[in-house]
């Protein structure tokens, strides 16, 4: 290796690297990746290409002392790839690890790497499965361990065949790797791509994912780069920031406003009004019972539920309406109304209208309905709602659940319960007379196949 200091900054280089280092450094790069206390950018010297990561100590106050302690994050990745390296684990080659120190500690780490021709797996057609998990297997023989392990970190190139591991946070190098360790790393894996593996991590995967998912949804009542808090019309609103725009805005400023004088009432129920207008949907849920007074006091409202079961559906790539905002407005510390603000479902018609219009259900809307149920409840979730009109037909072809009021997750919905929300669909179905057996029995199929069941649920 070699040792030398530039602008404040020590550097440790591989030798072969080491003339490249200055012209690398005077390219201007692009960002490919930006937060408060790291980038990531991109740069072309010659026909290389090569990846700066820079860990900036300093943005966090205090924060720069405690490398007095512990080594830095690019340090930790830089003898991690050593260690790999030594153990034959093909990574993206690391180059250059810089350190820019004060009296006050490390102010900033530097990891440069050299480029790999190929992408992600999430962004690679046709991925070559066994292959993915020979790779894995071979990681845990050498004793590595990546408990972070998903697509994101692993580069796949197609000419020539060859997977790499690239971001290595979270690796870690022992001896030997136990059953358990090896079962859950690849569990972990399975959660995002369909690795052939046993029923054992199959089923432990599925667990796994619906945690991982449940708590993901989470984000929105968080400070992130997605969601945030924003006051307007005397309301403290959880919003989407990427979909902030001036009709949404124009909602927020004053929600009751835009259902009395801009919206077309869809549902002007007593429980709830929900009126749409310039592509937006919002519902009011209103105070329907006194003893909800007390109740509301102990959980969250209807809005802030129905917010965030639409984010977990979306985050499973169920078809619903796009959660945009939700804000509750109490009276004397009780909660008297609670908004919920979505996307509006293009050219949508619920599937209560179609059928009393005297349309016939065709094959493919009947099979993918059966799939959206199907999916509901396989990822453990149940809808005490699960009425006709409760289910949209959008202009692109989709079938949407909505009105998630009734949706609860259940981690794993019972034969019971699943037969139960069957039922009461196809009750409702039922009183069209377009609707005939032959569809009842096209749609059971088609949610037991899709679930792989054998018999179709019964609800006694």
């Amino acid at each position: 290796m070699i040792q030398r200091e530039n602008d404040g900054v020590r550097w440790l280089l591989q030798p072969d690297f080491a003339p490249f280092l200055d012209a690398l450094l005077k390219s201007p790069g692009q960002m490919v990746k930006e937060s408060a206390v790291k980038q990531v950018t991109m740069h072309q010297v010659g026909e290389k290409t090569y990846y700066i990561k820079r860990y900036l100590h300093h943005a966090v106050p205090l924060r720069s002392w405690k490398f007095y302690f512990k080594t830095t994050q690019a340090r930790q990745e830089w003898d991690l790839a050593l260690q790999l390296e030594a153990r034959e684990i093909p990574i993206v080659r690391h180059v250059a690890l810089g350190e820019r120190r004060t009296w006050s500690g490390a102010q900033e780490s530097i990891l440069i790497t050299e480029g790999f021709d190929g992408v992600t797996l999430t962004m690679a057609p046709d991925v070559n499965l066994p292959a993915v998990l020979e790779f894995v297997e071979a990681m845990h023989e050498h004793g590595v361990l990546q408990t972070d392990l998903h697509p994101g970190n692993m580069l796949v190139s197609r000419e020539p065949f060859e997977l790499r591991l690239v971001d290595l946070h979270g690796t870690r190098v022992v001896s030997r790797i136990s059953s358990k360790e090896r079962r859950e790393n690849l569990a972990k894996l399975r959660m995002f791509l369909s690795i052939p593996v046993s029923d054992e991590i199959t089923a432990l995967s599925h667990r796994l994912r619906q945690e991982f998912f449940q708590e993901r949804s989470l984000r929105w009542i968080r400070r992130n780069r997605d969601f945030g808090q924003e006051s307007h019309g005397g309301l403290e609103w959880r919003v989407r920031l990427p979909l902030l725009n001036k009709p949404v805005l124009m909602v927020l400023r004053d929600p009751d406003l835009f259902l009395s004088s801009r919206a077309y009432i869809i549902k002007p129920g007593r429980s709830s009004t929900v009126g749409k207008a310039d592509g937006l949907v919002l519902k009011r849920f209103n105070l329907r019972k006194v003893e909800s007074l007390i109740k509301d006091l102990f959980r969250p409202s209807r809005a802030s539920r129905a917010f965030q079961s639409a984010y977990h559906l979306e985050l499973l790539k169920i078809a619903t309406a796009r959660p945009i905002a939700a804000a509750d407005r109490h009276r004397w510390g009780f909660l008297r109304r609670s908004y919920l603000l979505t996307e509006e479902i293009h050219g949508g018609i619920d599937l209560g209208a179609f059928l009393r219009a005297g349309t016939e259900p065709g094959p493919t809307l009947i099979q993918q309905a059966a799939r959206l149920i199907a999916k509901l409840h396989d990822e453990g979730f149940s809808h005490r709602d699960l009425k006709e009109s409760n289910l949209i037909i959008g202009s692109d072809g989709r079938v949407y659940v909505i009105d998630l009021d009734g949706l609860k997750f259940l981690k794993t919905v019972s034969d019971h319960r699943s037969a139960t929300d069957l039922e009461r669909l196809l009750r409702g179905v039922s009183r069209h007379p377009v609707v005939t057996r032959r569809h009842r029995v096209l749609f059971l199929l088609g949610y037991c196949r899709a679930r792989k069941m054998r018999t179709i649920p019964r609800a006694d």
